[in-house]
């Protein structure tokens, strides 16, 4: 019997957390990786997986994406398998939702669940008591989610009401998302400020850094260097930031003919237009606004008529997008650093997944190229950095021992040819195989996944760079 599975031979490989950026072979048996040398002889190996010319690094750990929707069939994972992911933090849910597909859509992607905190999921209004939440806490970590997150940006909550859901979470040993904003503030700078100060020195996950700096209370470069001073001086905080210029938002409208979500209604502000079902019609004619929606087998963008026949269709429950992010809060984003040569914002997202704007892969190498950051730095933001972030000590890099989750990538375009997660095939040849996914979860989780026969792996938040925090941290050290 040979003694690997796969052999994956002749490409660039990239791998940070080793100090690693050579041309090389590397070998999975089984679920997990073998052996990684410049050259390993290929009659060892059942199957050969020919990387010249490619780039060969960790699958990408996306820590903000949204992979599931209703009603679409399992897009949101294909679309991520495609996009380079093997591990996803969801950061919505219904993690009950996710539980009863992954089994059939999963493609054998590794996902964590952040439930979401908000009015129509968990919660009647804006502010409820501390043991209401409490128990709503408590019961997204025994469903299997790993923790919540608060959409105080689209769904505001009152300060003090988000205040007990960090402490709460933090209390129960979960973990915290948060897009910023309260009912006293909002998704914006002095949303970010508020948010820091909520969580006292305690630990929370700020979403999308650059979406709170489009310029909504100051000039946007003035909101970057206070968003990078925050960030800073607050090592309690671990965040993410992504690159598409397109955001995400609700495009329903209330009973007072209203948009239900805050940013929507921002995003309409930002450009004159009336915040109501007609302002949000005329945007859509004129191409401000577009409707997200499942064309064929994939989630893509509409615009024009096209969009608003789709929203009327759908009573107006579909995600919408506006054009917002500013593409240098992207870049700064992504490349800050802090005097000890640590990136300020820890990782790079998609906040994709459903929502067509998977390009971590193909505006990172976009990025590469301007020189704004080299291969590995940008490994380290895409798969080591946010392995860490959620204590994953066998995922984000290439050591003998550590998870087979890699994929293999065309350099000049970030096009992705192979995935493979836990020495599973996900995808070769732009083809998406059938696989189930697996949760995971923290051991609160484990009856009910058990219960409902969920593939599951327990992870240890307590080695989290979440939990642990980035006080003593120096510059990023390598695998011993």
């Amino acid at each position: 019997m040979l003694p690997y599975d796969f052999l994956i031979k002749g490409g660039r490989i990239v791998d940070p957390a080793n100090d690693r950026d050579f041309i090389g072979d590397l070998a999975i048996k089984g679920s997990k990786i073998e052996k990684v040398e410049e050259e390993i002889d290929y009659r060892l190996a059942r199957q050969i997986i020919n990387a010249e010319n490619k780039v060969v690094m960790p699958g990408i750990i996306d820590t903000h994406a949204h992979p599931y929707k209703p009603g679409i069939e399992g897009a949101g994972y294909k679309m991520l398998i495609k996009a380079g992911v093997t591990t996803v933090v969801d950061f919505q849910g219904p993690a009950e939702n996710i539980i009863r597909e992954i089994g059939e859509y999963g493609c054998g992607l590794n996902i964590a669940i952040l439930e979401g905190i908000f009015p129509g999921q968990g919660l009647e209004k804006n502010e409820a008591t501390k043991a209401e939440l409490k128990k709503l806490i408590a019961n997204a970590l025994d469903k299997g989610a790993i923790g919540v997150k608060i959409i105080g940006g689209h769904y505001p909550l009152t300060p003090e009401t988000t205040y007990n859901i960090i402490h709460l979470t933090n209390d129960l040993g979960g973990y915290v998302g948060f897009h910023v904003g309260t009912t006293k503030t909002g998704s914006n700078i002095l949303g970010l400020e508020e948010a820091i100060q909520l969580a006292e020195g305690r630990p929370l996950h700020i979403a999308h850094v650059n979406a709170y700096c489009r310029g909504l209370v100051e000039e946007p470069l003035s909101e970057l260097q206070r968003a990078m001073k925050l960030l800073k001086n607050s090592p309690n905080i671990i965040s993410e930031s992504h690159l598409a210029p397109y955001n995400g938002c609700d495009g329903r409208i209330d009973e007072n003919g209203l948009p239900k979500s805050h940013v929507t209604r921002n995003c309409l502000k930002a450009l004159g237009y009336e915040v109501s079902r007609e302002g949000m019609e005329k945007a859509m004619l004129d191409g401000y606004a577009g409707v997200y929606a499942l064309v064929g087998s994939e989630m893509t963008y509409l615009f024009g008529e096209e969009a608003v026949k789709r929203w009327k269709e759908e009573k107006t429950i579909v995600g919408t997008c506006f054009p917002v992010n500013l593409r240098y809060s992207a870049l700064v984003c992504a490349m800050e650093k802090d005097d000890a040569g640590n990136f300020v914002v820890d990782a790079i997202s998609s906040d994709g997944g459903a929502i067509p704007r998977n390009f971590i892969l193909s505006y990172g190498i976009l990025l590469i190229k301007f020189g704004g950051l080299t291969f590995k730095e940008f490994v380290q933001k895409v798969s080591w950095t946010p392995a860490k972030m959620l204590g994953l000590e066998n995922k984000g890099h290439l050591s003998p021992g550590a998870d087979a989750d890699v994929i293999v990538v065309n350099p000049d375009n970030g096009d992705v040819e192979e995935v493979l997660s836990n020495g599973q095939v996900c995808m070769a040849s732009h083809i998406v195989f059938e696989l189930p996914g697996k949760v995971l979860t923290t051991s609160r989780g484990v009856q009910n996944l058990k219960k409902n026969q969920v593939p599951y792996e327990v992870i240890d938040l307590s080695k989290s760079l979440y939990l642990k925090g980035k006080g003593e941290r120096k510059r990023e050290s390598v695998i011993n």
